[in-house]
């Protein structure tokens, strides 16, 4: 058994050359996350979008019906 678990037995640099590894493999996926995560397309026309407000997007027509009564 003393055998199979010899693999795992490293010199001082090949565990500073494993931890390296682990670590660029780390910061590439947290990397690649956050810039997946917080990236946004760039609206097609962005003057449609500032024409319209916010609270007017969400109404329905009845609750505008019911304001002007």
């Amino acid at each position: 058994m003393k055998s199979a678990l010899g693999i795992f037995v490293l010199t001082k640099r090949e565990q500073r050359v494993v931890i390296a590894i682990v670590l660029a493999l780390l910061v590439g996926t947290i990397a690649k996350y956050e810039w997946t995560a917080h990236s946004r397309p760039l609206p097609l026309n962005p003057t449609d979008a500032a024409a319209t407000p916010p609270a007017a997007a969400g109404r329905d027509e009845s609750e505008s019906a019911d304001e002007t009564q």
